[in-house]
C-alpha cells in the first residue's frame, strides 16, 4: 500500500519552492501529539477555589424526561449541596465535601436522597473554564462536558 505524501508549494520573491512534507500517517501522529500536548497544559492549569464558590444552576430538556433543573451550591468550607427535579418535581437532594487539586474537583456525596452504588459515591470533574458567571467541566468517568450559570 502506498502513503500518500503532501507536497506544498510556496512562492517567495518570485521562487517557487517545492517542500515534501511528511507522509499522512506522520501528519496525524503530530496531530495528535499537539492535541495531547494540549490536554496536558489544561490538566495543569490551576483553579482558585473563591472562583467556583457560590451558587449554580443548570437546565436541559431531555427528550423523554422533560425539564430537568439542577441548583448547585459550592461553599468556601468545601462543603456543597444540590438538588435536582425533573419537571419541577423533587428527584434528588444531595451534600457532601469536595477538594480541588490543580483543575480537577472532587466531589464525595456524604447525603443523598437516593441510594448511590458505591462508585458513585465520589466524583471527579476536569474545570474546563470559569468566570464569574459560568462554570464548564467534564466528567472524568463519562467524559460529558456540563455547564453551570452562577445565580445571581
Amino acid at each position: 500500500m502506498m502513503t500518500p505524501v503532501i507536497d506544498t508549494k510556496y512562492a517567495s520573491s518570485g521562487n517557487s519552492y517545492s517542500m515534501k512534507h511528511h507522509s499522512l500517517p506522520m501528519v496525524l501522529l503530530m496531530l495528535g501529539l499537539c492535541m495531547f500536548c494540549r490536554t496536558v497544559v489544561s490538566d495543569s492549569a490551576v483553579i482558585s477555589p473563591d472562583t467556583i464558590v457560590g451558587e449554580w444552576h443548570a437546565t436541559e430538556i431531555h427528550p423523554q424526561r422533560g425539564n430537568i433543573d439542577t441548583t448547585f451550591v459550592i461553599n468556601a468550607d468545601a462543603t456543597f449541596s444540590g438538588s435536582l427535579s425533573i419537571n419541577s418535581e423533587p428527584a434528588w437532594q444531595y451534600s457532601g465535601v469536595w477538594r480541588l487539586e490543580g483543575n480537577r474537583i472532587t466531589w464525595e456525596y456524604l447525603k443523598s436522597s437516593l441510594v448511590l452504588l458505591q462508585e458513585d459515591k465520589a466524583e471527579t470533574d476536569e474545570i474546563l473554564s470559569v468566570t464569574e458567571t459560568v462554570l464548564t467541566y467534564r466528567s472524568v468517568r463519562r467524559g460529558t462536558e456540563n455547564t453551570l450559570y452562577r445565580v445571581k
